[in-house]
């Protein structure tokens, strides 16, 4: 979009909203807009229309379940949360959370913080049905197929390393670390063949529930009058809790070099709100478990480059595959710590 069209979509969007804005400035993805009724975020969503229309019925739900922890929503003069100004472009307003970003690598207080707006979230989420028109992304029982799909074609490409007459270094780093990534993928993978995950979609479809897709540090903020909100609902869908834990356990344990107090910190967080049954928290090792950025990496070397790894250089690849593989002997001992203390069979 050039600079003419993103001001003029910019105003027209921010129109349809009973606020007098004094300025705006771009923020990360979204606008901050100061008005003379307050400081709100503008924020365009989705250009898929059934999506866009899900993230306004998920904003509705949480209102009506009285969720506080997220930027609130306001209504257009049109009585919606959504503002479509033409096909494909959507927006919504929310107000402006004041606060800090919190910092799980020095505060621990911040990781259990977190993970207990990240519980409330999950419970404010149930019975949550999609307006006319709109659908959300899932991924329900999609992760055993999605799983097994990537560790195939990582041992297809290993096999491929049989017959070819010259490895280059990103193809000898590879061949070094095959052997761990095989395992661990294997040990995960046996989590998601089991009933407990099928459990767990189970529950999720009766409840009707969402997840918030992208839990990281980046997407909470610390209020100023205190409080843990957790921001940027874009990739909200139907899934297991356990997807969303594993995303904050692969931020938090990552910023801790992989110390197993600060796992224990996050199901501590959780685990006031809502304690974890056996079965999540075996499902939640499984995740762990199975290398996804390790196997994510190769198969963008070998298969397809895309988003930043798109320019790559051959050593970029290198440094970052050596980058993950030195982590093993660190993520090992946090899986063993895990496995042993909630009991994985």
């Amino acid at each position: 979009m050039n600079c003419m069209r993103d001001k003029t979509d910019l105003l027209q969007a921010l129109g349809e909203w009973p606020i007098t804005p004094k300025g705006i400035s771009p923020y990360k993805d979204v606008y901050k807009v100061d008005a003379e009724e307050g400081i709100y975020c503008l924020k365009q969503v989705d250009k898929k229309t059934r999506r866009a229309l899900a993230l306004e019925g998920v904003l509705e739900h949480l209102v009506a379940e009285k969720f506080t922890l997220t930027a609130k929503p306001h209504h257009n003069n049109a009585g919606r949360l959504l503002s479509q100004i033409r096909p494909g472009v959507h927006y919504i307003l929310t107000d402006w959370v004041q606060g800090r970003s919190p910092d799980f690598r020095k505060f621990d207080a911040d990781i259990v913080g977190a993970a207990a707006t990240l519980a409330l979230f999950h419970n404010a989420s149930c019975g949550y049905v999609p307006p006319p028109g709109g659908k959300l992304r899932s991924r329900l029982s999609r992760w055993p197929t999605r799983l097994i799909s990537r560790l195939r074609e990582v041992v297809r490409l290993r096999e491929e390393l049989n017959h070819k007459l010259f490895l280059d270094n990103f193809d000898r780093a590879f061949l070094q670390y095959y052997p761990w990534i095989l395992d661990r993928a294997e040990q995960g993978l046996q989590i998601f063949t089991t009933p407990q995950y099928d459990d767990l979609v189970k529950t999720a479809r009766r409840n009707n529930s969402f997840c918030h897709g992208d839990v990281a540090q980046r997407n909470f903020i610390v209020g100023d009058q205190g409080g843990y909100y957790i921001i940027d609902l874009d990739l909200v869908r139907r899934d297991t809790k356990a997807a969303d834990l594993y995303k904050l356990f692969r931020d938090v344990t990552k910023k801790r070099r992989w110390d197993f107090t600060a796992a224990q910190l996050i199901l501590q967080g959780y685990s006031k709100i809502t304690p974890l049954k056996a079965d999540e928290l075996a499902v939640l090792y499984g995740f762990l478990c199975y290398p996804h950025k390790i196997i994510h990496l190769i198969l963008r070397y070998y298969v397809k480059r895309e988003g930043k790894s798109r320019g790559w250089s051959t050593s970029k690849f290198i440094e970052k595959l050596h980058e993950l593989g030195k982590r093993h002997p660190m993520e090992n001992a946090l899986l063993q710590a895990f496995r042993s203390e909630y009991k994985i069979s």
